[in-house]
């Protein structure tokens, strides 16, 4: 079972993406959680797009896939799990939560360091946000987001399993909570404890600075408690949550040409300075 599954995972990853995909665009449009501010077909081309794109980067300079590396590493016995001893069922556990710590550390660092930011910053661009802007990265953005993938698989020693369900757990992760989906108050709570949800997410997808640096994870929700970057609500609600960035507010500022220029313009720097202006005021207190 487990050859059958590793020798047929492309396939197996695609169709659970596309049955995500599925799943959650239905639901959107039956239940949505919020009016979109902006028609949504403009919205799918720049996603379809960028996605098609990154892939093409992605196949063109990476030399192995995910997958592939992590049978040579267990093949030659290289990472952390392959030098110590533990149960096979641990191991694959470990795998899949090394690959969402890693996928939590790559999201922080895109906020923190400006270089990566004026790539991340593509994906925080959108108008609206729902399941397409689960695939709404710059394709270089999508380069990195693979080599950190690889260097944690080659690292911890993810096996080929683990890679596989860890991967894919991610795809539909992220689908799943970037979805404009409503959900009881209280189904949401509680499967806060599990798993990121679509209100948990979106306060990420804040104009505000404050509000878009917490809810950093993907899958499990635990990283953002740990870190101390969880976010329950934001300051003005679901409904009334401007999304986007401050700086490119209308459909003109984020066309296909501009979002793919956007890295290489110069960064603006009115996000940081209200960012400063604000913590202070919360340091202040009343």
């Amino acid at each position: 079972m487990t050859r059958w599954l590793l020798d047929h995972q492309a396939d197996l990853q695609s169709c659970l993406l596309l049955a995500a995909f599925g799943v959650v665009a239905v639901w959107e449009t039956l239940s949505p959680r919020r009016a979109l501010a902006v028609p949504s077909g403009p919205r799918w081309f720049q996603q379809i797009t960028l996605v098609a794109l990154g892939s093409i980067v992605v196949r063109a300079i990476m030399p192995i896939a995910a997958i592939a590396l992590a049978s040579i590493v267990e093949q030659r016995g290289f990472g952390l799990l392959n030098v110590i001893a533990v149960p096979g069922w641990l191991s694959l556990l470990i795998g899949i939560v090394a690959l969402d710590l890693a996928n939590y550390a790559q999201h922080r660092l895109t906020h923190a360091v400006p270089l990566l930011w004026r790539f991340h910053q593509i994906h925080h661009s959108d108008l609206d946000v729902d399941c397409g802007t689960s695939i709404r990265h710059h394709p270089v953005e999508a380069l990195v987001s693979q080599a950190v993938v690889l260097a944690a698989i080659a690292v911890v020693g993810v096996s080929p399993m683990a890679a596989l369900i860890g991967l894919a757990l991610a795809g539909a992760a992220s689908v799943f909570n970037h979805g404009n989906v409503a959900l009881p108050r209280r189904v949401d709570a509680w499967l806060r404890l599990l798993v990121v949800t679509p209100d948990m997410h979106r306060i990420h997808h804040s104009a505000r600075i404050d509000e878009s640096n917490s809810n950093f994870a993907n899958l499990l929700p635990w990283w953002d408690r740990l870190f101390s970057t969880y976010g329950c609500d934001p300051h003005l609600g679901q409904q009334r949550l401007t999304l986007g960035l401050e700086t490119a507010r209308t459909p003109g500022d984020v066309t296909l040409w501009n979002l793919l220029l956007m890295p290489f313009r110069p960064l603006p720097q009115v996000g940081v300075r209200r960012a400063r202006v604000e913590s202070l005021e919360v340091s202040a207190g009343p």
